[in-house]
């Protein structure tokens, strides 16, 4: 690992963490490209965060320039963040008059974790409903009341709603194996039912959550999701390590053991949870699912997981010429899916050959009739 990453490291660990170790000497081009990365994963805030804590530190001399670049693009996140608030406050006091049940995913239900809640960037408003008629029924008020209608993604309808984009989710999270996904979709329909709804308050509004242990695992699943698609940002990761610290001891690990274990995901969960270890100082006994250090192999997996360079995420659709044959629009990326693939086959054989065909299937839909 370079001194850039190296830095990008420990100021991200101080910011989100608390961890402090000095940070070594750096030109001004690499304070520059440590701040790009920083955009890149979408912790800029916390890593403007790691830098105050630093400000002590003989060898934190980042250009005056520099620092203002930090210092506004904390203020826009704050900015955002405060304005997302605001909307999620009015939206769901509007949808629970309606007795739709909207239970908050991602995003701002998560802010709560941090010391800085508002230097979590955020994004849309993802909202689940649980229950065919409710979610019915939010699907004629977003018509009503909203704008920019879109239903191209399956169980998702997007809309705007005073200038934010929201999504309806009809369905909270899937698996590509019909098997797995149909377990998945089981755990998610019992525990909603049967466990008691957690909430926090927003802009003073009570808003729903998802129970702790099934929030865990959509936490997992959606970083897995990633994983086999297109990598993932490192703001996921320490989502995952802030909720382990901060709710941990809210969380049945038994139950999501079991759960994890009919999902096939031991191996998967291994290797994310050694993301931690290696990069945020975590202990093994921290995170009750890794059950021991994964593989040397893992090293190597884990750096190309991070994709601290330039990103991978190309689409390789498929288009039709004016013969009767078929090309993808990016053999390259087409290539390394390929190559993605067969690397996860070890942590996650049963959803990583359905997904990659999945991803082939959903390439072909493009071509034009």
């Amino acid at each position: 690992m370079d001194v850039i990453k190296r830095n990008f490291f420990r100021l991200l660990r101080s910011g989100t963490f608390g961890d402090k170790e000095a940070v070594e000497p750096m030109s001004a081009w690499k304070w520059e490209r440590l701040y790009h990365i920083s955009l890149m994963h979408g912790v800029a805030a916390f890593v403007a965060d790691g830098i105050r804590r630093h400000a002590d530190d003989f060898f934190l001399q980042i250009p005056p320039d520099m620092m203002r670049n930090w210092e506004n693009t904390v203020a826009e996140t704050e900015e955002e963040n405060l304005r997302l608030n605001r909307q999620i406050a009015a939206l769901f006091t509007l949808l629970n008059k309606e007795q739709l049940r909207p239970i908050l995913l991602k995003g701002q239900s998560m802010n709560e974790l941090y010391d800085n809640p508002l230097h979590r960037k955020g994004g849309d408003i993802d909202i689940f409903f649980p229950y065919a008629p409710q979610a019915n029924k939010a699907d004629k008020w977003a018509r009503k009341h909203g704008n920019d209608i879109s239903e191209e993604e399956h169980y998702i309808l997007k809309y705007k709603w005073n200038d934010v984009r929201i999504d309806h989710h009809y369905r909270l999270q899937k698996l590509t194996n019909p098997r797995l996904n149909k377990r998945l979709q089981d755990i998610i329909k019992t525990d909603i039912n049967c466990c008691d709804s957690s909430y926090i308050l927003i802009e003073g509004t009570k808003v729903e959550i998802l129970p702790p242990t099934l929030l865990l695992l959509f936490i997992m699943i959606r970083i897995v999701r990633y994983i086999l698609n297109e990598g993932i940002s490192l703001k996921q990761i320490i989502e995952l390590g802030t909720f382990l610290r901060k709710r941990g001891d809210k969380v049945d690990f038994v139950k999501l053991q079991s759960w994890m274990e009919k999902l096939r995901m031991q191996w998967m969960a291994r290797l994310v949870g050694s993301m931690l270890v290696k990069y945020f100082g975590f202990s093994i006994e921290e995170i009750p699912f890794m059950n021991g250090i994964s593989d040397e192999s893992v090293s190597k997996i884990i750096e190309d997981v991070l994709q601290l360079g330039d990103s991978h995420n190309d689409v390789w659709y498929f288009t039709q010429g004016k013969n009767i044959f078929v090309s993808t629009s990016n053999s390259s990326a087409m290539l390394w899916q390929i190559r993605h693939s067969v690397k996860y086959m070890k942590y996650y054989p049963t959803e990583t050959v359905t997904n990659f065909f999945t991803s082939f299937a959903h390439s072909l839909s493009h071509i034009e009739e």
